[in-house]
């Protein structure tokens, strides 16, 4: 009895010493995976979004052509977005490829949407030397890849967009201590030949192309106080477009310098940024630009509440031009509009993306709730108006939205209100609706574009109203 006694005692202790088998956490899965001299990162992401709209200010109505179309009451479309991608490094050199599928639902790759074109290509596709890893490693990266300066004010990567923004591009970065400096070169549009058959001599073609390049210099003195300085040059050698902007951009050299102040500690963020543009406008009589643009913001995170409250307010401004579209200014004028290049959509000016940095002046506010670690809710206003009422009105995507030739230049005041769910770390979940009240100026645009109800006299009525509404669901791995 005795023996069975110390048994049972020494079994008992040993149970004791050694952690449950069910308490034992199991190792983090690799992200990573070894090919002989070679560590590949694989990655997934699929996107569907389901948008709606109601009386779109910038849908339907009149074309650039003078054609008129039917009225669109009630568009709506499904996107769907799949992105695969390896990316291999053997000590300081690596590559990235990334393929991606980006169509709206009952399209072929091919196909025209709303919004930017659907496509199968690769979104990345580059190689690169590099020293370190992080966010301040210096590299030498050649290829199609995706950048952001700042805020992405004039050069972001549009994640919202169906496609997403990539370039072409060969770029170089270094970093030493406070500072870190980046040039890139960008071919946006291949250099060919113009009005000539294959065959034919082509001493004398006239050749298009549209290039831009850019330098940047960081200096980080603090969390709360970083420095950046951009120069950004854009040549371009096309013919015309369905704006004054699109002409101007597509024929002639814009130069651009941009100073930004920003901050980000302990939920405290702040920006602000300062943009002068000059060149020529060669499809506009050889005009010279002169535009400006300003933008600031300013919010907090009330981390040590229990629902993390937070607000933010900011205000931008744009210059803008008047001039007529497709006639011809002789006198001389500076064309004063100003491009924001390759800006984001859907993050600085609104989720109906019916506004942008160009002739535009704007004020904002946004207030947000996080009632759990993985949920969180906003509810943001804007208050919008063109600089020059007789200039034209470009959404976020730069398109035109139309013009008028009088009147106010109050487009209206815009609530969105946005929910995010991410249950599971690999799901995000989210979903808006936008609530656009249109100003004078807005209506006035959309009867001259035809976006309304005719009547029998051969009037517009438009509605004094706007929707947006959608749906999103993302699965990424990692």
């Amino acid at each position: 009895m005795r023996a069975y006694v110390r048994s049972a005692a020494v079994v008992a202790a040993l149970l004791g010493a050694a952690p449950p088998a069910q308490a034992q956490s199991e190792p983090a899965a690799p992200k990573t995976i070894a090919v002989g001299d070679f560590t590949l990162a694989p990655t997934l992401e699929i996107r569907s979004r389901a948008e709606y709209r109601h009386d779109p200010v910038d849908m339907g109505g009149i074309t650039p052509g003078g054609e008129g179309t039917p009225r669109a009451r009630d568009p709506w479309v499904i996107f769907e977005r799949a992105r695969l991608g390896i990316g291999a490094e053997r000590g300081p050199v690596g590559a990235q490829l990334t393929l991606q599928d980006a169509r709206a639902w009952g399209t072929t790759p091919t196909t025209v949407v709303a919004l930017p074109d659907a496509s199968f290509a690769p979104y990345e596709a580059y190689l690169d030397a590099h020293s370190g890893m992080g966010a301040r490693a210096s590299f030498v990266r050649v290829g199609r890849q995706a950048v952001q300066w700042g805020e992405g004010r004039l050069i972001g990567i549009s994640d919202w967009s169906p496609t997403g923004r990539s370039l072409d591009a060969i770029r170089a970065k270094g970093a030493t201590g406070h500072f870190d400096f980046e040039a890139l070169a960008v071919l946006l549009d291949s250099p060919r030949p113009l009005g000539q058959d294959l065959g034919e001599p082509q001493s004398s073609q006239v050749t298009s192309g549209n290039e831009l390049y850019g330098l940047r210099a960081g200096w980080t003195i603090d969390p709360l106080l970083v420095v950046e300085a951009f120069g950004i040059a854009e040549i371009a050698r096309n013919g015309g477009g369905d704006s004054v902007l699109e002409t101007a951009r597509n024929s002639g050299e814009t130069y651009v310098a941009s100073l930004r102040v920003s901050g980000d500690s302990r939920g405290f963020g702040y920006g602000a940024e300062g943009a002068y543009e000059f060149g020529r406008a060669a499809a506009l009589n050889d005009a010279t630009r002169s535009a400006y643009a300003l933008a600031a913001h300013v919010g907090k995170t009330f981390e040590s509440i229990a629902i993390a409250p937070s607000i933010r307010v900011g205000a931008s401004y744009a210059s803008g031009d008047d001039r007529t579209p497709g006639v011809v200014d002789t006198s001389g004028a500076t064309y004063k509009q100003f491009d924001p290049l390759l800006p984001d959509v859907h993050t600085q000016y609104g989720a109906m993306d019916i506004f942008s940095w160009s002739n535009t002046a704007e004020a904002n506010a946004r207030v947000g709730i996080a009632p759990s670690r993985v949920t969180k809710i906003d509810l943001e206003y804007r208050y919008a108006e063109l600089v020059k009422s007789r200039g034209e009105w470009l959404n976020g995507y730069l398109e035109p939205v139309g013009r008028a030739n009088s009147g106010s230049g109050v487009l209206g005041h815009e609530l969105d209100l946005g929910f995010a769910w991410r249950p599971w770390i690999p799901l995000d979940l989210r979903a808006g609706y936008s609530l656009l009240f249109l100003g004078d100026g807005a209506r006035a645009i959309m009867a001259a574009e035809g976006r309304g109800e005719r009547q029998a006299n051969g009037g517009i009525t438009t509605s004094s109203t706007s929707h947006f509404a959608y749906l999103q669901a993302t699965v990424s791995v990692p």
